[in-house]
């Protein structure tokens, strides 16, 4: 690989790269990207997805920096290391984080700048996004947005105010208009796949296979059949929203009374007190109010969106229960 072009911190990256054989997968949150990352990605099916460290580094070096100080050159110039290694093994380099769609809870506000950076740094990359029907996955969002230290009531997380203003991003309907975003990997990428997260709940290996076809790769060799981040009561939700007010301090909910560290980390023990303590019964009816609060609020606001997404990629997105 020929090096020609010095960047602004001393070093050099390839002027004529070309990451075809590598995947990029952005997610989006709540669509299954853990069980994808922990058993799929991995080398027994013929990926690799190891950056020499935790995942949340992607975050570090492509989501994070200053639109003033991100150099491809140097994003790119960390993880040729671990592409080579992938490549010298016979295996697919993976760069896999939900994060690279954009943070739902902030309306994705960078969800193009990050389309950006990742096409000026692996260029011609193959692009995995999976989508989820949007009343479930508005729900599912929300929940984590709880989880990961949020106080907002659930009408408050949805109606951001004085949206006219725009000095503060928040939630909006727009961040699952997912067909923008596909036809904005489309044009930079041209090789993008697009699967439901529904197919990876009804047909788990037909999901996987689809990926390794994808990849002009044989059927994955182990196909684990695990629950992850199974949904928590409602009732534990409600507890932590007021709880992180008094006792977080984070990007989410700023300035509690009573800050302890990892107060977020340290609630998730308190599970299985919940999932005793709750009735099934009660909780389900608490999870149906919140879908009905969703759908109110979505009113058909996706309709026109999916049916464009499936005239982008070829998706029947009807018989997964998504409105068109």
């Amino acid at each position: 690989m020929n090096f020609d072009r010095v960047n602004d911190s001393g070093g050099t990256a390839p002027a004529d790269a070309d990451f075809a054989d590598i995947l990029i997968h952005i997610g989006y949150h709540k669509t299954g990207s853990t069980y994808l990352q922990d058993h799929c990605f991995q080398p027994i099916n013929g990926y690799s997805s190891n950056i020499g460290g935790s995942r949340t580094r992607i975050v570090k070096d492509i989501a994070f920096p200053d639109n003033f100080v991100f150099d491809p050159f140097v994003c790119r110039s960390l993880y040729l290391p671990y592409i080579d290694t992938a490549r010298d093994n016979g295996l697919r380099f993976v760069l896999s984080h939900e994060r690279l769609s954009g943070y739902p809870p902030s309306g994705g506000y960078d969800r193009m700048l990050i389309a950006d950076r990742l096409v000026r740094t692996f260029p011609a990359a193959r692009i995995l996004i999976v989508v989820r029907e949007q009343v479930s996955l508005i729900r599912s969002i929300y929940s984590q947005y709880i989880t990961d230290g949020g106080d907002l009531s659930l009408q408050r997380f949805l109606e951001t105010p004085e949206p006219q203003l725009g000095r503060m991003p928040g939630f909006r309907l727009e961040v699952y208009e997912f067909d923008r975003l596909i036809r904005h990997y489309q044009d930079l990428f041209g090789s993008v796949l697009v699967l439901p997260f529904e197919m990876m709940v009804r047909d788990l290996e037909s999901f996987v296979g689809q990926i390794s076809q994808f990849m002009e790769m044989p059927p994955p060799a182990s196909i684990a059949k695990v629950v992850t981040n199974s949904r928590r009561p409602v009732t534990m939700q409600f507890v932590q929203r007021f709880a992180n007010r008094l006792m977080s301090n984070n990007e989410l909910s700023r300035g509690g009374i009573v800050q302890i560290p990892r107060f977020a980390r340290r609630f998730a023990r308190m599970k299985p007190v919940f999932e005793r303590l709750t009735p099934q019964s009660f909780d389900e009816r608490l999870n149906r109010k919140i879908d009905r609060n969703i759908r109110a609020f979505v009113a058909g606001h996706y309709r026109d969106s999916n049916c464009r997404v499936m005239e982008l990629t070829g998706l029947d997105l009807g018989k997964f229960g998504y409105a068109v």
